[in-house]
């Protein structure tokens, strides 16, 4: 008998130990992201695992947590009482979502995008009527909901903010104020909504961009068109340039008064430039295809790779496929961005035989400026192209 219960014992005891080294192992390293070819979005490796999933823990510190429940309510977005004469998404999607950026315009390179029927290589959100028609191009491939690249930190400088230029010394907020002021004036004349999406908290520190969110709460949450994330969180939705392992480390390092305001928001993370193991905070781009561990958030773009030399346009089919993978989240599907030529994640109408960006490109659709934009279209709402303008 005593045999038996001394060998129970150590049986206890090794128990124990394992479940205590379980908690204790290192973060997995990150796994690089599955290319396209052979293998697609959705996809399952040889390993049956999905390409696009990450380690299953849970770091988002308290942005990118549980409710407390574990209810769905779904998109908490009231449609309008009455048809205002843009398409409408299909039923069982979830909330579908894409970037807009206001600046970087040197990246066009030759890329041409169609705007009120003329191409362009330097569009601006300066001028709202130009505003009103990338908006409206976007609407009418069915989404409503868009983010506003203002991560880098000079778009911000000048408004009781400063930040190194590089030498430059110059303040930009005198230039992209007037845009923001057009977004957010466009948005609430088509009933669009829209959230911002700042910089790298890292690389200017989770003070800096602390005090970017006090004012984001004072100037624009408060608007009705600010999107909440909805699905049972009424906070506000912010969007933050950087992987979700980086920014929980950063978090739960930082002092309370430093991340005060930032704490008021269901905060976003994204994929840079390296591979990473996605977290709950993360699907909201800004690279490839990517999403959250737990599906809820997934991103989807025309360009492959993850670092900068990597880059390239997938073709038609691939897109296809990328985004009915997005839409097939249970929260938020990011359709890339309508104008991004910087990171190369665009989708809008865009001509691209002159560009001088090769990951601009793809042999298979190069002469097609409105195959991305209609891929997307058909997928979101189910409706065929709209009439070609004549040029």
């Amino acid at each position: 008998m005593k045999r038996i219960l001394s060998y129970l014992l150590v049986l206890a005891v090794v128990a124990f130990g394992a479940a205590v080294a379980c908690h204790d192992m290192p973060e997995p390293e990150p796994q690089e992201q599955v290319p396209d070819d052979p293998q697609e979005p959705g996809e399952e490796n040889q390993n049956g695992e999905n390409n696009g999933e990450g380690n299953g823990d849970n770091n988002g510190e308290g942005n990118g947590e549980e409710n407390g429940n574990n209810e769905q309510p779904g998109n908490t977005e009231t449609p309008p009482a009455e048809d205002d004469g843009f398409p409408k998404q299909l039923e069982g999607l979830p909330t579908v979502a894409c970037y807009i950026m206001p600046c970087c315009r040197t990246n066009n390179n030759g890329t041409m995008f169609m705007l009120n029927d003329r191409w362009r290589t330097s569009h601006n959100y300066g001028d709202i009527k130009q505003t009103r028609g990338i908006l409206t191009n976007i609407k009418n491939a069915g989404i409503n909901v868009i983010g506003i690249d203002f991560t880098n930190p000079s778009q911000w400088d000048g408004f009781g903010e400063s930040a190194a230029h590089n030498g430059d010394g110059g303040e930009f907020w005198y230039m992209f104020k007037p845009m923001l002021d057009n977004i957010t004036l466009v948005c609430a004349e088509l009933d669009m909504e829209y959230f911002l999406f700042i910089g790298n908290t890292q690389a200017w520190g989770m003070e800096y961009w602390n005090n970017i969110a006090g004012k984001i709460l004072d100037n624009w949450a408060k608007d009705p068109h600010y999107r909440k994330y909805g699905y049972g969180d009424d906070r506000p939705l912010l969007v933050a340039f950087i992987p979700g392992t980086k920014f929980a480390a950063q978090l739960k390092s930082t002092p309370e008064n430093k991340k005060n305001n930032l704490m008021q928001f269901r905060i976003g993370t994204c994929q840079v430039n390296e591979p990473i193991a996605f977290t709950a905070t993360d699907g909201w781009g800004y690279r490839n295809y990517s999403e959250s561990y737990d599906h809820k958030v997934r991103f989807a773009c025309p360009n492959g790779g993850v670092p900068p030399q990597d880059w390239f346009r997938v073709g038609a089919d691939t897109w296809k496929k990328r985004v009915r993978w997005a839409l097939e989240a249970t929260e938020y599907a990011v359709i890339g961005s309508y104008d991004d030529t910087c990171d190369a994640i665009f989708w809008g109408i865009a001509d691209v035989v002159g560009s001088h960006t090769e990951c601009h490109k793809n042999s298979t659709t190069v002469n097609d400026p409105f195959i991305y934009y209609d891929i997307v279209r058909k997928a979101v709402t189910g409706l065929d192209p709209l009439p070609r303008p004549e040029i």
